[in-house]
């Protein structure tokens, strides 16, 4: 059994400033993450930027096991995919 390098946060959007991603988790815990430049966004499924988050949008952050403070995709919307595979 294969065990992913990735780990997936729900959150809701407190903010977004240039690369910089802040949430709030279920217990109500501010959690702020820095955006990879190569970071694969999306909106109801489809490519989008950071900007186009808005405050109060639940979001799916994925990032490294080994370093949370750096966000590897960010979605937002209905939909709910799965962690991305290893590059």
């Amino acid at each position: 059994m294969r065990v992913s390098a990735f780990e997936r946060l729900e959150g809701t959007v407190v903010s977004v400033d240039c690369d910089k991603l802040t949430t709030t988790c279920n217990e109500g815990r501010e959690h702020c993450q820095s955006v990879s430049k190569d970071a694969r966004v999306t909106c109801d499924g489809k490519p989008s930027v950071l900007s186009d988050l808005k405050v109060g949008d639940t979001v799916f952050i994925t990032t490294r096991k080994d370093d949370r403070r750096v966000a590897t995709a960010v979605e937002s919307g209905r939909s709910n995919p799965a962690i991305p595979a290893e590059r």
